[in-house]
């Protein structure tokens, strides 16, 4: 009875590591190559990362230092299929109107990307 309970349980434990393997490991994946892509690579930290299997992006925000060392803050990024790295673009909306033209629709193209991207389900 006792090699039996002990088999139980051994075979309970490598289905839950496996597990954890299989869910958990694209987040992994994704965290190391946007890692990867960042200037303070040490300093970034994430939340709320979470890869669509259907469309092969990555998607989540990203805490990192600037080139200056200084608070970069929390971003929105998408990892692309083909590993590009797209991040919210944080640019003020202002200067001539051309140019808060060009920032909307800077802003807007990412939106449109992370609402046909990063939906999961």
């Amino acid at each position: 009875m006792r090699v039996f309970l002990c088999l139980l349980v051994s075979v309970m434990v490598f289905a839950a590591c496996l597990g954890g393997w299989w869910f958990y490991w694209p987040v992994w994946q994704v965290e190391a190559r946007v890692k990867s892509r960042l200037p303070e690579p040490a300093t970034a930290s994430f939340s709320g990362v979470v890869y669509n299997k259907k469309t092969g992006t990555a998607c989540g925000y990203v805490s990192a230092s600037d080139a200056r060392g200084g608070p970069a803050g929390k971003t929105h990024f998408i990892l692309m299929p083909d590993g590009e790295l797209r991040l919210d673009p944080k640019d003020p909306i202002r200067g001539s109107t051309l140019q808060q033209l060009e920032s909307l629709r800077r802003h807007a193209d990412y939106l449109s990307l992370a609402y046909a991207r990063c939906q999961v389900g």
